[in-house]
């Protein structure tokens, strides 16, 4: 997948439609991983609960597979 096609793919997400979508604010691929990731955290932990688990898992999996095209976050634990 390219970053173009994360973006894409992250984009129709219901995690993103869930999100801060801070990547609308700031035009950066970091700020949309951020997004994807704290609605994954949120959600995994029970703080929000209108996300299903297919949801989140596809969230997660997203977040895994695009980890390398982000500057800050390559090494970052995704521990849920």
């Amino acid at each position: 997948m390219t970053k173009e096609e994360a973006i894409i793919k992250a984009h129709s997400m219901y995690a993103y439609e869930t999100s801060e979508k801070a990547d609308e604010k700031e035009d950066h691929f970091d700020a949309l991983w951020q997004s994807i990731y704290d609605v994954c955290q949120l959600a995994t932990f029970g703080i929000i609960d209108d996300i299903e688990k297919d949801e989140i898992d596809e969230a997660i999996d997203w977040l895994k597979e695009t980890q390398s095209f982000t500057k800050d976050y390559k090494n970052k634990e995704i521990d849920f």
